[in-house]
């Protein structure tokens, strides 16, 4: 975008050279000829009326010529014509400072035209008026000015029912709102253009309002919106045989349903908006068909076939670069050759013709060196952007590249890891199942075999079993659910003191088995920020693993600070601690580190992994220290507020 605006900055400097070095001459147009002819014989308010058909006349050709014209009117219509004359004179020289691009002139001339009109109180000039100076804050990207100005004028032509400019009005009203990402807004004026347009049965204008309007839905993200009016808009277009417009919303339809995964659909439409370009050989929406279709490839994982329309997408963008800045040269030619001839023909005309013509061509011979040392360095200013800009793609493409790499090893890893997991998680479910199925199977078989203290001693193997399988599937699928993002996570306002209470009392008959003490020192009014069921969780896991590691007539607390808007949470026990080698293995999927507890507890090895995830989903971070034969201390954290 930076290299673009660079070129045509460059391309309308050397415009602007060629324009104000444009002497008054005779055009080669036979209708320019007449009225200069005529504008010699003209006096008077007749010579206003010719002045003012030169302006328009030299509106396509030289914008300093209508400008000059203009201005000679603007002198005698302050002379012999009505106050509201001299405005419309006034704004046909603010039009044409447009044109040149001098927009500071052109709204004083626009404001001194609109001054005159509220004197006279002419309201549909008037709201004309304020929609042109809107146009120039429009195009300064002054948007929150613009609309200010197009606002008064929607208000006097809809006070008038002016209704031609009522639609210009509310057309630039919504291009206003839509740059100033006020969807509501300028949906509200799309679509009063777009009731204007099915009242007047204007179809023409209708299908690309029904774009406009799709489009705005689309910076909403509401895809369903977006997707009927991009359809009404083809259907519109088909109806109309207007091909660019089929091209352009199939296009649209296809990038939309790639945002609903819709993929058969999409390659549908953008399959038909792409041939339909190629018909009309329109590259612009070669080019967007293109880049959209490279999208819709990535999105369906074949990168090759993305990188592909990638491609095409550079490589026809870089020609339409290069077309329109031949184009642009192309266009300074005609207007050289056109200064040129009028250069001539006023020496012809000229008194002394044989010196004034030395002089004139001097002039022609410098400003044609200047001109075509201007070329050459624009063209070196070309070829050099081009370079730069495909070496930036290319540098682009195999970054691009470079990620998608990394993406599939990382994904490699991931599953790799998951896998090892898995085997050990189907290995540690094989234990209890055993012992499950093993003494039920005794039981049912066998029973009468054994005494009462044997077939107790069986029933309390099995329980442990299921037990240690139902802790172990629980964790699974706690830890899974956080995999899939099917974890619910409604974070709130939660006191920790309440939370900490709560959770000791479910394992209070758990510490008391083992004649183990436990205690909470959390600060009466402390409030974390966090969902209720994923903090209780953690706090549960952590307490349930500190009585299962700590011997008989030890002591599991809970302690929390607060540190950076934070609150650091504290499960300190006086157990048997942790190795410095096993420590390593804590937290960690690949590892599934799992050990007895000091009663010969199973340990089911995804507790402190489910832990850390939800910790982590929670904003959170956790950790362990203490060494082997001093406890240990399980400390998290977690936020105060959103």
């Amino acid at each position: 975008m930076a290299t673009f605006i660079k070129n045509r900055l460059i391309i309308f400097i050397l415009s602007s050279f060629l324009f104000f070095n444009v002497l008054p001459a005779m055009s080669i147009d036979p209708k320019i000829d007449d009225l200069s002819s005529l504008l010699e014989r003209s006096t008077g308010l007749k010579k206003i009326d010719v002045l003012n058909e030169l302006s328009v006349a030299y509106d396509t050709i030289s914008y300093i010529k209508s400008l000059d014209y203009a201005n000679q009117a603007l002198e005698l219509t302050r002379k012999y014509k009505s106050k509201k004359e001299i405005a419309m004179s006034l704004d046909r020289i603010g039009r044409v400072q447009f044109f040149l691009s001098n927009y500071d002139q052109s709204i004083n001339y626009y404001m001194e035209s609109l001054n005159i009109l509220e004197g006279i109180g002419d309201k549909k000039t008037i709201s004309k008026l304020y929609n042109n100076i809107g146009g120039v804050y429009l195009h300064l990207a002054n948007y929150e000015k613009a609309l200010e100005y197009l606002q008064k004028g929607w208000d006097i032509a809809e006070g008038i029912a002016y209704k031609e400019m009522i639609y210009r009005l509310s057309n630039n009203l919504g291009i206003a709102y839509m740059k100033l990402a006020n969807y509501d807004k300028a949906l509200e004026y799309y679509k009063k253009t777009l009731n204007n347009c099915i009242e007047t049965g204007n179809t023409k204008i209708m299908g690309p309002c029904l774009n406009n309007i799709g489009m705005v839905y689309w910076y909403l993200e509401d895809y369903h919106k977006a997707l009927e009016y991009y359809l009404e808009s083809l259907r519109i277009g088909e109806k109309n045989r207007d091909k660019w417009s089929i091209s352009n919303a199939s296009r649209n339809i296809g990038e939309v349903y790639i945002k609903l995964q819709d993929y058969n659909n999409s390659l549908l439409y953008l399959n038909k908006g792409l041939k339909i370009a190629q018909e009309i050989d329109s590259k612009h929406l070669i080019k967007d068909c293109d880049v959209t279709l490279s999208e819709l490839c990535y999105a369906k994982g074949d990168y090759k076939k993305a990188y592909e329309y990638h491609k095409l997408y550079s490589d026809i963008k870089d020609s339409i670069f290069s077309k329109e800045i031949g184009k642009n040269i192309a266009e300074m030619e005609v207007k050289f050759q056109t200064f040129k001839k009028e250069k001539e023909i006023e020496l012809l005309k000229n008194e002394n013709e044989i010196n004034v013509l030395k002089l004139k061509k001097q002039r022609i011979q410098r400003n044609s060196l200047i001109i075509s040392s201007l070329f050459i360095l624009l063209l070196i200013i070309i070829l050099y952007n081009r370079f730069l800009l495909k070496k930036k793609t290319n540098k682009q493409l195999e970054i691009a590249i470079k990620k998608i790499s990394k993406s599939e090893a990382d994904l490699k890893e991931s599953n790799d890891t998951k896998d090892k997991f898995f085997t050990i998680i189907s290995h540690d479910l094989k234990g209890p199942f055993s012992s499950l199925l093993g003494f039920s199977d005794i039981l049912v078989t066998e029973a009468e075999k054994y005494d009462r203290d044997a077939i107790v001693e069986f029933s309390k193997i099995i329980n442990t079993s299921a037990h240690h399988l139902f802790d172990l599937v629980e964790n699974l699928l706690l830890w899974a659910g956080s995999q899939s993002d099917k974890l619910q996570n409604n974070p709130e306002k939660v006191n920790l003191r309440e939370l900490c209470v709560k959770n000791i009392s479910v394992l209070k008959n758990s510490a008391e088995e083992k004649n183990i003490a436990l205690h909470q020192e959390i600060p009466e009014n402390q409030y974390v920020y966090v969902d209720r069921n994923i903090a209780s969780t953690v706090i549960r896991n952590l307490i349930s693993n500190a009585i299962k590691f700590t011997n008989s007539g030890g002591t599991v607390s809970i302690t929390s600070v607060e540190k950076d808007n934070l609150i650091e949470i504290s499960v300190i026990d006086t157990g048997i601690g942790i190795s410095e080698e096993n420590r390593k293995k804590l937290f960690r999927i690949d590892t599934h580190y799992s050990t007895d507890g000091t009663s010969a507890e199973k340990g089911t090895g995804l507790g402190l992994i489910t832990c850390k995830e939800f910790i982590e989903k929670a904003g959170g971070e956790i950790w362990m220290e203490g060494e082997q034969g001093n406890g240990s201390s399980f400390k998290f954290t977690l936020p105060i507020s959103n």
